[in-house]
């Protein structure tokens, strides 16, 4: 009953997937990293699954980013990413890029 008198929960929208690669492509360690790895394998590239979203999470945790040849790469190559939700910029925001 006493729920029912504070503020309703903020609403967290998804992270899309296009979203979520441009926010690769704009991060300067996650850009420098893919440039490195194409100069090895020019077919790698990173894809990511994001999961369902229905729950609104506020944080999402992605390991094992990138693909090359459209398999997951060898551990030399492997990426992880950390998405947040920045409720003050109301906008999705990478947290932590780790190669």
């Amino acid at each position: 009953m006493w729920a029912a008198c504070g503020p309703p929960k903020a609403r967290v929208p998804s992270l899309t997937p296009e979203q979520a690669n441009e926010l690769l492509h704009y991060n300067p360690k996650a850009e420098t990293w893919m440039i490195h790895v194409r100069k090895q394998d020019a077919s790698c590239e990173y894809r990511l699954d994001l999961p369902d979203q229905t729950s609104q999470p506020t944080t999402i945790d992605l390991d094992h980013i990138v693909y090359c040849g459209n398999r997951p790469s060898g551990k030399e190559f492997d990426a992880a990413v950390s998405f947040a939700y920045d409720p003050q910029a109301q906008k999705w925001v990478i947290t932590r890029f780790q190669s």
